[in-house]
């Protein structure tokens, strides 16, 4: 899930029925306030509490900040808020900073910071955390140093098709051979392919196992059979990419990679 400034704002609607809902009392024939005064005092409310310490208060306080939403956009402000909140292991605090310091949109990437928080989330079970570190071990930077053998354990701890079929790859396309096996990727490339043939990412990551291996008269064949099922599915990946690779094992040479972070 990306926090984009659509999911800030109704993160932040929801937040503020659920926390501002009980900030007025009611009162028999009393005169409705504004729409206005009563955002107001649930601001005050909301700051208040989140300067005596309240995890939810804190949080909400940094939405509200990040997406300049009842007051003026500051972006500090909004992370040193979630932060408050996710140091007391207020969870979608620490996904929130997480995933900003990890796509970088509204605020500047920083591997180190997603690292440490995706590693918090991880373990306290949470699989996209898992994949997420997948990726960034995969890739490296910003002080991360790139490991596929960190990479392929988070992605196996995920598990499922995707996370399997990063593992595919990596093993056929690491850079550094200690990590690379030829066999168990085309093994695995081959499973995920029993629930759908003509999927061209498994077929992709079968060709690449196959390269590995040194078999390249069946990674050609299977790398032809991606571009093909690649024509039925073109938003998967880019053809020329499939074919530059294709290019490559008529040559005899098998394809090396390292994982570029996700988009």
């Amino acid at each position: 899930m990306k926090y984009s400034q659509k999911l800030l704002n109704l993160g932040l609607a929801c937040s503020l029925f659920m926390l501002g809902s009980a900030v007025t009392p009611a009162h028999a024939f009393s005169i409705p306030a504004s729409l206005e005064s009563q955002a107001g005092t649930k601001l005050v409310h909301i700051q208040l509490r989140a300067a005596e310490g309240n995890a939810d208060a804190q949080f909400l306080l940094g939405l509200m900040n990040l997406a300049g939403r009842f007051v003026d956009q500051d972006t500090e402000q909004g992370l040193y808020w979630v932060e408050q909140a996710a140091m007391q292991d207020h969870i979608k605090a620490q996904q929130t900073i997480a995933d900003l310091s990890f796509e970088g949109k509204l605020l500047p990437r920083n591997l180190g910071v997603a690292e440490q928080w995706y590693q918090t989330l991880a373990q306290q079970g949470d699989p996209r955390a898992h994949f997420r570190l997948g990726f960034i071990y995969s890739a490296g930077g910003d002080g991360v140093e790139r490991n596929c053998g960190k990479a392929l354990d988070q992605f196996n701890q995920v598990g499922d098709s995707i996370a399997l079929g990063n593992v595919a790859w990596i093993l056929a396309t690491c850079p550094e051979e200690q990590y690379r096996d030829g066999s168990r990727a085309v093994e695995l490339a081959l499973q995920l392919l029993e629930n759908n043939a003509n999927d061209p990412t498994n077929l992709d990551n079968l060709a690449a196992g196959y390269a590995e291996m040194g078999e390249f008269e069946l990674a050609v064949d299977t790398q032809q059979k991606a571009i093909e099922a690649l024509k039925q599915d073109p938003e998967v990946a880019q053809s020329d990419e499939f074919i530059m690779r294709l290019e490559q094992y008529r040559q005899r040479q098998a394809y090396r990679e390292v994982i570029p972070l996700m988009d």
